[in-house]
């Protein structure tokens, strides 16, 4: 029997009003879907408070996942459900972490500030003290004596088994305990190479590559010495570490579309509310004060007053790993402590830390109580929803529930005060099995992953969470990832086509279209979404029923479907795409049919009208198998006189593929014209002058007019894999042809290094030739790349001689 199943939550109470035939949220108080209702009386407002941010470094994916699935439920409540949702966000801005984070770079910056440069020996026993701590704490099957050349030896031998993919202890599921292991493997690798380095240069300090070895080991070590002598007086330190990061995670926040709360709290404003709201704790008895000055949670007296602790995760609640990391690095060990899991409201202050004036003395609010003292603050006695990471649940989440309610509970004569009615909380992200994290240091940061090539876009990362649900813990995957790709390639080809059906009715004026089933695919759809976001937002089925209406709406025979009911189901997509957040600030209720991306700047289309006019009268003549005439391009010409079109810097490149275009056509009515020499011009103006634009004529079977498109990804790796399909033809054709000639010692030199790794080894190369991808499209690694490398350059060598010699 699981630890689950034995140890029961407490009973939740449901909120008046309820009747269970509306939304059910998945709420962690109970462990199942309870029906929604808010606590307003006329059930239209909504608090909200979510766990923001400890901002002392950048946000990774994973903290992405948590606050756009948050935003995407926000939404659905907001402008589907018509909620007025009051949403309330905390920014941890004083905190362990932050404070260790600001000060051991302080250090670490002195320490390597050329100004304050130590002598060559001290920079070298510095750099090797801090590498045998690093050791002794995080790698204890390591000799503390072991010298940076032996570490790997030793590594190889006492880690054999989690280098190899195995479970730290036998018996035990192998994840985080063996990544952190790798990843302080990595750490200290590094540090011995820094290390190395600088007893054989000592002028290695100057260069950047030892400070990025040695940096974290140096930083911690740094810290131990004299972190206690920093003067922490002035706040300055710490707040300007935590201001560049809540400015940065804001940044990241709004690249992914993210709403702005309509509340942020910062603890750093809050001190003097927090102190008075530990002061009513202990009034009420279920606080005590130590003898350093601290001040601590009585979990047995707030039990024995007839209350709930650890309401989320009863199960947890005597796991002391969970609550040493929920009391922070920088905590007193103290003896004072009327029991081990009680945990501190007011921490007392110490050497090199920033600390407030309180009624026990000089010190600072501990984790937990921030969010207690704000949240009751912005929303009263009582909320509607809580939500954070699944991270937090035990101790974080479960330890404001307690002083929460030991704070409210007089109001109610005591027990069982239920402080939020439904809490929600947000799955993991995994890299490889283990969560995304910054203790294991395994993460990608948010910016990082939206400005690299080939990264997620905001809306592909947001398609991909909605996806993957929001309260899963669930691994990006390519198989999801392509999932996500082809959802939303789906529906850019739908707005494409729909629009282009408008412009196609225009053209063609069609006013007697047949009834189609339409309508009732779109009630359908509506249905079908509506249930699945009454079933606890469940984001995946409501996306699925988009798709499905695409699916439908793509089989009807072109023409046969009125324009209006066209029109219809368009703005529906599109508004329930905006209301998810797909669309930046487009809103539900926009009468735009499409999303960004899809559109063609306004000042290109009479270029691109004309350009695909030009295109058309190409294929027109070569279908039919006739030739264009001089008076085609006179008529185009003197329209263009009679109607100039405008010339700015933006459309210099639609004129000069205009231009071009004209010129090719002009030269066609000089010559002896065939179909080939027509379609030929026809391609290069839609394959390469168009494309390197941005843009794609799309030739539709029912209307000689193209489609005018932006080219898409799903267009891009169309075109991609037709051309390494022709690449691999050339490649067999060209292999077939040498294997047929004579093999005399020049044949090998007539090769171009170009060509040398054209065959079917390989996927993809970089320009010079250079094979980059193996055949199943798997990036080489560096070995291979050098060897391949030292290959290419020797049959350089032997071409260049065998091209002089044909010279001569």
């Amino acid at each position: 029997m699981s630890a689950q199943a034995r140890v029961q939550q407490p009973p939740w109470q449901p909120p008046p009003n309820t009747d269970g035939k509306s939304i059910h949220i998945y709420n962690s108080l109970t462990r199942s879907k309870t029906p929604f209702a808010p606590l307003d009386p006329q059930g239209r407002k909504v608090t909200w408070y979510v766990c923001g941010p400890t901002v002392y470094d950048d946000a990774h994916v994973g903290h992405a996942r948590n606050y756009v699935s948050t935003d995407i439920i926000r939404r659905i409540m907001r402008d589907y459900f018509k909620f007025d949702v009051n949403f309330v966000m905390n920014v941890t801005d004083v905190d362990d972490k932050i404070i260790i984070r600001a000060r051991q770079h302080h250090l670490f910056d002195e320490f390597i500030d050329p100004k304050r440069r130590r002598d060559t020996k001290t920079i070298q026993d510095t750099s090797s003290a801090a590498f045998a701590t690093y050791l002794a704490k995080n790698l204890k099957s390591i000799p503390n004596d072991v010298s940076p050349e032996e570490l790997s030896r030793h590594i190889e031998k006492q880690y054999e088994d989690v280098l190899n993919g195995n479970a730290l202890s036998r018996g035990k599921i192998s994840k985080d305990d063996e990544d952190r292991t790798k990843m302080r493997i990595k750490t200290a690798l590094a540090a011995a190479d820094g290390v190395r380095l600088l007893k054989v240069d000592p002028t290695a300090m100057e260069e950047g590559a030892y400070v990025e070895k040695v940096k974290d080991v140096l930083m911690p070590y740094l810290d131990s010495l004299y972190g206690s002598t920093f003067d922490a007086s002035d706040h300055t330190i710490f707040t300007t570490w935590a201001k560049k990061y809540e400015d940065r995670f804001m940044e990241d926040m709004k690249a992914l579309n993210v709403l702005e709360p309509d509340v942020v709290t910062r603890v750093t404003e809050y001190v003097e509310k927090i102190t008075a709201f530990i002061a009513q704790i202990e009034q009420r008895g279920f606080a005590y004060k130590t003898s350093d000055n601290s001040v601590y949670f009585d979990i047995k007296a707030f039990e024995e007053g007839n209350n709930s602790y650890a309401r989320l995760e009863p199960w947890s609640r005597n796991n002391m790993d969970l609550q040493a990391d929920g009391e922070g690095a920088l905590t007193k060990k103290t003896s004072d402590k009327r029991s081990d899991a009680d945990f501190a409201l007011w921490k007392s202050s110490k050497e090199g830390e920033p600390s407030w004036q309180s009624p026990w003395g000089l010190g600072r609010p501990g984790w937990h109580i921030e969010c207690s003292a704000m949240a009751s603050h912005e929303l009263g006695d009582r909320m509607d929803i809580h939500s954070g990471g699944i991270d937090l649940a035990f101790p974080h989440h479960d330890n404001e529930l307690a002083q929460s309610e030991a704070y409210w509970c007089d109001k109610h004569h005591g027990g069982q005060h239920q402080w939020v009615n439904y809490f929600m909380h947000m799955g993991h992200l995994d890299v490889q099995g283990a969560k995304m994290s910054k203790s294991l240091k395994n993460f990608v940061t948010i910016r990082h992953e939206l400005s690299r090539e080939g990264g997620l876009s905001p809306r592909s990362m947001r398609i991909l969470f909605m996806l993957g649900g929001w309260k899963e813990r669930f691994e990006v995957t390519e198989g999801l990832k392509k999932e996500a790709s082809a959802w939303e390639d789906k529906v850019n080809n739908f707005f494409i086509k729909v629009l282009g059906t408008d412009e196609t009715r225009a053209v063609n004026g069609h006013s007697d279209m047949s009834e189609a089933p339409i309508q009732t695919y779109l009630a359908e759809a509506k249905e079908k979404f509506h249930n699945a976001l009454t079933d606890s937002f469940n984001t995946s089925l409501a996306i699925q029923a988009i798709s499905e209406l695409i699916t439908k709406y793509n089989s009807l025979e072109a023409g046969t479907i009125r324009f209006e009911h066209t029109k219809e189901v368009a703005l529906w997509v599109t508004r329930m795409v905006n209301m998810f957040g797909l669309n930046g600030t487009a809103t539900i209720d926009s009468e735009i049919i499409g999303w960004s991306g899809i559109d063609i700047p306004a000042y290109a289309m009479p270029y691109l009208t004309l350009i695909s006019n030009i295109r058309d009268r190409l294929r027109k003549q070569a279908q039919q198998k006739g030739a264009i005439k001089v008076e085609d391009v006179t008529d185009i010409r003197q329209k263009l006189r009679d109607s100039p079109l405008p010339d700015t810097t933006e459309t210099a490149p639609y004129q000069k593929v205009l231009d071009s275009a004209l010129g090719s056509v002009t030269e066609l009515t000089a010559s002896e014209q065939s179909t080939a020499s027509i379609m030929e011009v026809a391609d290069r103006i839609r394959d390469e002058d168009l494309w390197n634009l941005g843009v794609y004529l799309e030739d539709r079977a029912d209307s000689p007019t193209a489609r005018i498109r932006p080219v898409t990804k799903e267009l891009r790796e169309a075109k991609e894999a037709q051309q390494a399909k022709k690449a691999k033809k050339s490649i067999a054709d060209r292999s077939k042809n040498l294997a047929a000639a004579p093999t005399a010692k020049d044949d090998k030199r007539m090769i171009s290094p170009q060509e040398l790794f054209k065959n079917e080894e390989y996927s993809a190369w970089n320009e010079d030739g250079i094979p980059t991808k193996d055949k199943d499209g798997n990036e080489l690694t560096n070995s291979k790349t050098k060897k391949l490398k030292k290959q290419w350059e020797h049959q350089k060598r032997l071409h260049d001689q065998w091209q002089s010699q044909q010279q001569t």
